[in-house]
């Protein structure tokens, strides 16, 4: 027994001197989530609530922040009578960013303020539309920008994770569900240890194990959708969208393209799966939305100047030469109901 207790004691001693040493680094903090339910069906944080970033196991591109009033990253407390409401998931987010370098960001600064930003990690399509019907009574916004990637037509049928909302399809009839998060007790108590939430945030341990115990294939993927499942549930979210939004409010996509294809030509795998890329521009413009397609301005930028538009390889979010370029994409849009806006500064 004493060359086990041993091992175990020098285990114990091994994560007690890490755990000293990264409470000292910028190890993310993680950010607590509100309870959700039926009446909040969507994903925001706590109000007021500090945090630390970073990225990987070196801790790179450390930063932080605050949450607003509304438990939202990057944003002003929201203020009825908003100019624009940017909805998204973690690309509008954008913990790895300054405000001042986000699209939301910028707009607020040509327009004067009232530029309003409701994002979170994971949402999808469906959380979009949940958003939109809570906000669009609380603060009329002029405009709403809706965020689309990759990850929101490839789970468009997926199930969805605790804090957010999915499309259910049976047969023809489309609805929305939540799936409601409450705030573990066990998960705030470990949040206290640095080692935990390193190993967790910084490495995604648990991440590459389902990974490995899944075969690759990502958590809450899904199944085998019914033919014409895809079309519905798309046909509902535009459809939705219009009577969630008014006859006052008027909705414009930013849509982002295939940054890595435009790297590795040839070699690097495209984000969007299938034509799911297409099928959603033809299908919003079908519905009379307006889109800021980010694939043709990414790559002549690229082309031109050979400057990336996001962190990767270490992280496929959109960097701030990224973010300049969807807010100059998206100003003639917000203009076309009225006098010009001023110019945009570069990246």
């Amino acid at each position: 027994m004493r060359p086990l207790f041993a091992i175990g004691l020098g285990v114990v001693a091994t994560a007690l001197v890490l755990e000293v040493v990264l409470q000292c680094l910028p190890v993310v903090s993680g950010l607590r989530m509100a309870d959700s339910s039926s009446a909040v069906p969507f994903n925001r944080y706590l109000p007021g609530q500090p945090y630390v970033y970073s990225h990987g196991w070196a801790l790179a591109n450390a930063r932080r922040g605050v949450t607003n009033a509304q438990g939202y990253n990057n944003s002003a407390d929201f203020q009825e009578g908003a100019a624009v409401l940017v909805l998204g998931d973690s690309f509008v987010e954008s913990l790895m960013l300054d405000y001042a370098d986000t699209v939301q960001g910028k707009l607020d600064q040509v327009l004067g303020g009232k530029v309003y930003a409701a994002a979170g990690s994971g949402n999808g399509l469906a959380d979009g539309l949940e958003m939109l019907r809570y906000y669009q009574p609380r603060l009329h916004p002029r405009t709403v920008l809706l965020f689309v990637d990759a990850g929101n037509l490839n789970g468009l049928l997926a199930p969805a994770q605790r804090g957010h909302s999915n499309f259910v399809v049976d047969g023809q009839a489309v609805s929305v569900a939540h799936n409601p998060y409450a705030e573990s007790k066990v998960k705030r108590l470990v949040a206290h240890s640095a080692l935990a939430r390193y190993v967790y945030y910084n490495l995604k341990l648990s991440d590459w194990l389902l990974s490995k115990f899944q075969g690759g294939k990502p958590a809450g993927a899904a199944a085998a959708a019914p033919a014409g499942a895809r079309e519905a549930a798309l046909e509902f979210y535009l459809a939705q969208l219009r009577q969630a939004g008014g006859a006052a409010t008027r909705i414009i996509f930013l849509v982002d393209g295939e940054r890595n294809l435009l790297y590795e030509p040839g070699h690097a795998k495209p984000q969007w799966h299938g034509d799911n890329r297409a099928f959603f521009l033809e299908r919003a413009r079908r519905h009379g939305y307006a889109v800021a397609d980010m694939q043709p301005v990414f790559a002549q930028h690229w082309a031109l100047r050979r400057e990336r538009m996001d962190f990767l390889p270490m992280d496929g979010h959109w960097n701030k030469v990224a973010h300049a370029l969807a807010a100059q994409q998206v100003l003639p849009l917000l203009a076309a109901d009225g006098p010009p806006p001023p110019g945009i500064a570069g990246n």
